[in-house]
């Protein structure tokens, strides 16, 4: 394959990852984020493997890249003026929403604004019943006077989402060609392509969120290229997308709303490389990075896989990996409220000025400064020693912020902030496990991120969780996932069907159209794919209820009358571990089919992989590179043992309170607890007199 570059673009630094396929070497770097031109970093992470590190860039293979475009996008609110065509009748669609609510029991909840405000609506006069009959023909008459309302507007996008145009298309296709013919500069979305599927407020939502984000995506992407040809980079772009597989360019360019948690998405794939071995089947990832922490629950070796998420609190149907995000990171501010309660997060020093240690004008106290303050952190390693840690203005600001309001010093105030830091992240560890009928004790904490070998021990003991994993390269390991996820093309249709009433020939007609939908649409990329594998599912729910439930079906089968009471098994064994009640007896709905079409593409594994603690070597204790005082809980000040993580090999171990440090990234070992090394450089961390 050559020489895959991933650069995954975070809140406060951007990582950069370079695996050469054909001697399996890795150079791993970081740069600053620049939140205001998030390309300028990634264009600066290009120039220094260039300049410092001597990389021919004109001789990459695949360039991959996770990108926040979108997510900030829509978090800052930063989006053009767009429009929104709809059936006669139904233009407060996105007003009205939903029944749901944020809070059931707080009358005083409101409801978000609408992504597109009513002015901007406008109504087609047509209509199409639940079955897909034309009741009312779209006329050319009538075309032509939305196309002229649209054009009125002055607007840089416009979606279109018609009553059960999931079942019949036709409309929306006529009037998509009209825009696209008479408006060639506005950006053009259908329901029908985006969404294709039941819940017309989540299809609205969702059609709406892809139409105002593709000029800003394709207008970034667009300002990427030609970056990257000014530096002489000729190989493919590619984008990593929610599902977690990576799409061209230009497909991302025209579905800006599959890259909401392109970064995120990352880590979760190289997490589920992890899952091979057989100890690591079961994880949850904890990606804690500078403005937020990533959490993901891997169930046997897959990482789930949601088809409808919210994002504040408007939906969003478009299938993302589970991540559930937490304003936790380390740059994340503490504060003491009115009441005495200390408070971390949600709001970030950023990238700039970032934590009150870096230097750069920050004068409040982020989760960082108190890690540096009580001795975990050493100020003149910091990357590696690129940068070198302010202790005193960290010291001021907790000072300042925190101690003074409680009445404390400055070590208890440190160590609140981390307690409550890893309070909350605990709590979203309970949600993406407990809250979904998981225990935490048959699960491995994989953490990665700037912060995540920081906080892991801490959270894993609050969550009971059986060990941690901070896998190789744990700074970057969400870019190491971009250099090891296959293309992917992810494909839905709506069936409204009594399960005991399907016709098996129909239903398997339905899954092979689309397959053959989804790898075309991969063979009309860049990538030289090896192969493609697909992944079948179906949405099924009980008659006449409304929570439909995913279930895998079996690789390489056709559907018959055993794949098919194999599917009803799994949809009753789901509902129950998610809901906490089943009913066999109760008749069941296909609700949607879904297919992965997943094209491999012809590499080694670029991530690191798993295996167990080797027996060569065990038992043997690392020697410390040197030792420095920290405080902990279960201690006070005490000496802390500091490991290089390069020096460190398989089979080695030793108990804390340590310190693993290496360039991107520093693991903590708190009292208590033990690490050792598997056969693939992994750290194990664990309590107890062994790791387990």
């Amino acid at each position: 394959m050559g020489t895959l570059l991933g650069i995954d673009v975070g809140g406060t630094f951007t990582d950069v990852v370079l695996y050469d396929d054909a001697t399996g070497r890795t150079l791993v770097d970081k740069v600053s984020s620049t939140p205001s031109r998030p390309g300028d970093g990634v264009l600066a992470g290009i120039r220094k493997l260039r300049d410092v590190h001597g990389v021919d860039v004109a001789g990459l293979a695949m360039f991959t890249h996770g990108s926040t475009v979108a997510t900030n996008a829509l978090l800052e609110h930063k989006l053009p003026r767009t429009a929104l065509v709809v059936t006669e009748g139904f233009r407060d669609v996105l007003e009205i929403g939903d029944q749901r609510r944020a809070d059931p029991f707080d009358l005083t909840v409101g409801k978000p604004a609408p992504l597109i405000a009513r002015d901007l609506v406008v109504e087609a006069g047509e209509r199409v019943d639940r079955a897909g009959g034309i009741v009312r023909p779209l006329s050319e008459q009538e075309i032509e006077r939305v196309v002229e309302a649209v054009a009125a507007l002055d607007v840089a996008a416009v979606a279109v989402c018609l009553l059960f145009s999931f079942m019949e298309p036709e409309h929306e296709r006529r009037l998509g060609a009209a825009l696209r013919e008479r408006l060639p500069h506005v950006a053009v979305t259908l329901s029908s392509d985006v969404c294709p599927e039941i819940k017309e407020y989540a299809r609205a939502s969702t059609t709406a969120i892809a139409a105002a984000l593709q000029p800003l995506v394709a207008g970034y992407l667009a300002e990427m290229r030609a970056g990257l040809a000014d530096e002489r980079v000729t190989a493919p772009l590619n984008v990593m997308q929610s599902s977690g597989g990576v799409m061209t360019a230009d497909e991302a360019a025209a579905n800006a709303h599959r890259m909401i948690l392109s970064g995120p998405a990352g880590g979760v794939i190289a997490a589920a490389r992890l899952a091979r071995t057989p100890a690591y089947r079961n994880q949850i990832t904890f990606d804690m990075g500078g403005t937020s922490t990533d959490i993901c629950l891997i169930a046997d070796g897959r990482p789930r896989l949601e088809r409808e998420s919210s994002f504040e609190g408007r939906p969003v149907k478009v299938p993302q990996v589970g991540i559930h995000t937490i304003g936790a990171g380390g740059g994340s501010l503490a504060s003491v409220d009115a009441g005495g309660g200390v408070h971390v997060g949600p709001e970030s020093s950023g990238a700039q000025p970032g934590p009150a240690c870096y230097g750069r004008g920050g004068t409040r106290p982020t989760t960082t400064d108190a890690q540096l303050v009580l001795g975990r952190l050493a100020p003149d390693r910091f990357l590696g020693g690129e940068m070198t840690l302010d202790v005193e203005a960290a010291r001021a600001a907790i000072e300042q912020h925190v101690a003074t309001p409680l009445g404390v010093d400055v070590v208890a105030a440190a160590a609140g902030i981390l307690d409550v830091a890893d309070a909350v992240m605990a709590r979203g560890v309970r949600v993406v496990s407990v809250n979904r009928g998981y225990d935490p004790r048959d699960f491995v904490l994989v953490a990665y991120g700037g912060a995540g070998g920081m906080h892991a021990a801490g959270v894993a003991r609050l969550t009971d969780v059986s060990a941690v994993v901070v896998p190789r390269a744990t700074g970057a390991f969400s870019a190491y996932g971009l250099v090891s996820a296959d293309l992917r093309q992810d494909l839905s249709q709506a069936v409204e069907q009594a399960l005991d009433a399907v016709d098996e020939r129909v239903l398997e007609a339905a899954f092979k159209a689309l397959e053959e939908r989804a790898a075309a649409r991969l063979r009309a990329g860049d990538g030289p794919l090896s192969e493609i594998a697909f992944e079948r599912s179906a949405r099924v729910r009980y008659a006449w209820q409304d929570n439909a439930v995913e279930v895998p079906l079996p690789a390489g089968r056709a559907i018959d009358a055993e794949l098919l009471k194999l599917l009803a098994a799994g949809f009753h064994a789901a509902h129950d571990r998610e809901f906490g009640h089943s009913n066999p007896a109760d008749r069941t709905e296909l609700v949607a089919l879904a297919v992965a079409a997943v094209g491999r593409l012809p590499r080694a594994s670029a991530a690191p992989a798993g295996a167990e603690v080797v027996a060569e070597g065990a038992g043997s204790a690392p020697e410390p590179a040197s030792t420095r005082r920290a405080w902990f809980h279960e201690s006070g000040w005490t000496d802390l043992a500091v490991y290089e993580r390069g020096a460190l090999r398989p089979g080695q171990q030793a108990a804390g309170p340590a310190v693993v440090e290496e360039r991107e990234a520093t693991t903590i070992v708190p009292p208590g607890a033990a690490f050792a090394v598997d056969a693939d450089a992994n750290l194990l961390l664990s309590y107890g007199e062994e790791p387990r």
